[in-house]
């Protein structure tokens, strides 16, 4: 899975982005729909965020969160990430599954 992580105001280090690799890999289950990963994180004046955006066959997933810690931050986007392709696979087996039943 091609992953690509940008930082906004800080710079990203070796073991952050590992930490944020390690995460997503849940992700590679789902890699046949998966056509590109975006990961921005940033951090304000008391918040550190993450904003995650992926390509779905045409479609995308954008999620952000946002946490005291940055490696808490990566944590959720992955889970929230992770519920949406979920909910995005099931619906694209039940549309393949519903055309073929009520078909003549």
């Amino acid at each position: 899975m091609n992953l690509n992580i940008t930082a906004r105001h800080f710079e990203v280090t070796d073991a952050l982005k590992e930490y944020a690799e390690k995460k997503f890999k849940k992700l590679e289950h789902y890699d046949h729909l998966i056509t590109k990963t975006d990961i921005v994180l940033g951090e304000d004046a008391f918040q550190k965020f993450a904003e995650g955006k992926i390509g779905l066959r045409g479609n995308f997933i954008i999620a952000k969160t946002s946490a005291k810690d940055i490696y808490l931050a990566i944590n959720l986007l992955a889970d929230k990430l992770l519920r949406q392709i979920k909910t995005f696979d099931g619906k694209l087996k039940s549309k393949k599954r519903g055309s073929s039943e009520f078909a003549p």
